[in-house]
């Protein structure tokens, strides 16, 4: 009896093996390959970071030199004596302007236009046969003292009534006056104007 076998059947079928040498190679060889790639990524990127950190180096050297050149410089300026003398002079002079402002902010200065309406007004009064030799303004034109020569003592009272008739605060200002002759047969009187409150 002859019996046909149908090699075709499921259970004649050789399988084949999941794990070939095929498959593992290319699993091996994919595994690889990406090993290369990353190992390749991994020195691009230590090449860059090396560079970065040269250059990096190279800044660093070259700031902290100018850093010591400077603290050199400034250590030399400070050991520099006539500039010290010359920065503590400024110093003392700005100080000192500083005050000065404080006092004027603090201080009633009175006549804040001028005195050359003062000066004008001793020009005007003027009369024949008076010399003034002498004037003093203080204290913002408070008080007001003049002293000279004159030919006749009655030239004073005119003197004293043209001042009156001025445009300055001269004309608000009452004077003493006091006229004396150095001896008696001496050409000319002397006088002082001194307003009566001083």
């Amino acid at each position: 009896m002859k019996q046909q076998i149908n090699l075709y059947l499921p259970e004649f079928v050789v399988r084949k093996d999941q794990l070939s040498a095929e498959l593992m190679g290319g699993v091996l060889a994919a595994t690889l390959a990406l090993m290369l790639l990353v190992s390749g990524w991994d020195l691009i990127k230590r090449w860059q970071v090396q560079t970065e950190l040269v250059e990096l180096r190279a800044t660093l050297a070259e700031e902290t030199q100018k850093t010591e050149e400077l603290e050199a410089l400034i250590a030399r300026t400070l050991q520099d004596a006539g500039l010290v003398a010359r920065l503590e002079s400024a110093e003392a002079q700005y100080a000192s302007g500083l005050q000065i402002r404080d006092l004027l902010s603090e201080t009633a200065l009175g006549n804040m236009d001028g005195f050359s309406e003062y000066l004008k007004d001793l020009s005007r009064a003027s009369v024949t046969g008076l010399s003034l030799q002498q004037f003093e303004l203080t204290e913002g034109g408070e008080h007001i003292a003049m002293a000279g020569q004159v030919l006749d003592s009655s030239v004073v009272p005119r003197y004293v009534e043209n001042l009156e008739n001025g445009r300055s605060q001269i004309r608000e200002k009452s004077f003493s006056p006091s006229i004396s002759r150095s001896d008696a047969d001496a050409l000319l009187f002397n006088f002082e104007l001194r307003t009566s409150s001083e």
